[in-house]
């Protein structure tokens, strides 16, 4: 019984780490963070944050390092899909209508 609270409160802990970043990214961007990038950004966090004791750190190294993994892993993930986005193309001019300049 106590494994279970521990491990839920691990992966409570872990998801709000990750979450963070998200809503961060969120309130810098006015919402252009995405909603649907939320549910990524837990799993991302949570997968990431359970590969450092698969990795061997334990202790209260390991369970920094698994923190910090939570919450840096969806914040790089974040900041190479807007960089990876591909821009939106400049809004034509009407048919028959000049540029202005």
């Amino acid at each position: 019984m106590y494994t279970a609270i521990f491990v839920g409160l691990y992966l409570f802990g872990w998801s709000i780490a990750a979450f963070l970043p998200w809503l961060g990214w969120s309130v810098a961007t006015r919402g252009r963070a995405g909603l649907w990038n939320l549910p990524l950004c837990l799993f991302a966090g949570i997968v990431a944050a359970l590969a450092v004791p698969i990795a061997g750190a334990t202790g209260a190294a390991g369970l920094g390092a698994s923190f910090a993994a939570a919450f840096f892993v969806p914040l790089a993930l974040m900041a190479l899909r807007q960089w990876a986005r591909l821009p939106t193309p400049a809004a034509s001019p009407r048919p028959g209508v000049p540029p202005q300049r």
